[in-house]
């Protein structure tokens, strides 16, 4: 019979690269000293890192940079919210820069949340959970991130060549997704996801 350090083991290789988790994640293992026991022996050889109180992930390095990578940021916000059992959406211009609506790397990450305002800090990010109303978080996920994002980046630089972009950037399953979300961001969200979605001319 495996060990339960060799399940949590297994079951991260069924997760994305740079996920991030919690021993809440995997209470259908074991019970909760256990999986202490699994993660603190799990943490002393290597195989996972501890990336803040009770979060983790699996290291990795680049061979291009040479060096260990931080975490990922809205893996880390994503963790958090599973553990404490919130809804978050990130928003700002955390969100335009997920979309690559932005180039500019924020220091500071902040995620709207039905769980109480909170602010962390790790290494030199900051990552701030502002609590909102649950009609503000009715989007899927994506569907929050893109009007989020838009939010931020503004009406009036969101151009021909933005719309062409973002077209190439979701499969037909996402389009169907963002555009059932999009009536619930401000009228001019809504008519820029449904040209991005229905594959609109990007000058119509």
């Amino acid at each position: 019979m495996k060990s339960i350090a060799e399940q949590i083991l297994e079951e991260l290789k069924q997760h994305e690269v740079g996920w991030c988790f919690s021993p809440k994640d995997f209470l259908t293992l074991a019970g909760r000293d256990a999986l202490d026991k699994a993660f603190s022996r799990l943490t002393t050889d290597g195989k996972i890192r501890r990336i803040g109180r009770g979060l983790y992930d699996v290291p990795r390095y680049s061979e291009l940079l040479k060096t260990t990578l931080g975490p990922d940021t809205n893996q880390i916000a994503k963790a958090i919210a599973r553990k404490h059992g919130w809804r978050i959406q990130p928003t700002g211009a955390h969100a335009a820069n997920m979309l690559n609506l932005s180039t500019q790397v924020p220091a500071q990450a902040v995620y709207l949340s039905d769980g109480p305002t909170k602010e962390m800090r790790f290494g030199n990010r900051t990552i701030t959970f502002k609590k909102t109303s649950p009609k503000k978080l009715a989007a899927g996920e994506l569907g929050g991130l893109l009007i989020n994002a838009l939010k931020d980046f503004g009406r009036d630089r969101v151009t021909p060549e933005l719309i062409a972009k973002l077209q190439k950037q979701f499969d037909d399953r996402q389009k169907s997704e963002l555009l059932a979300d999009a009536r619930l961001g401000p009228d001019w969200i809504f008519e820029v996801i449904r040209k991005i979605c229905n594959g609109e001319k990007p000058d119509e």
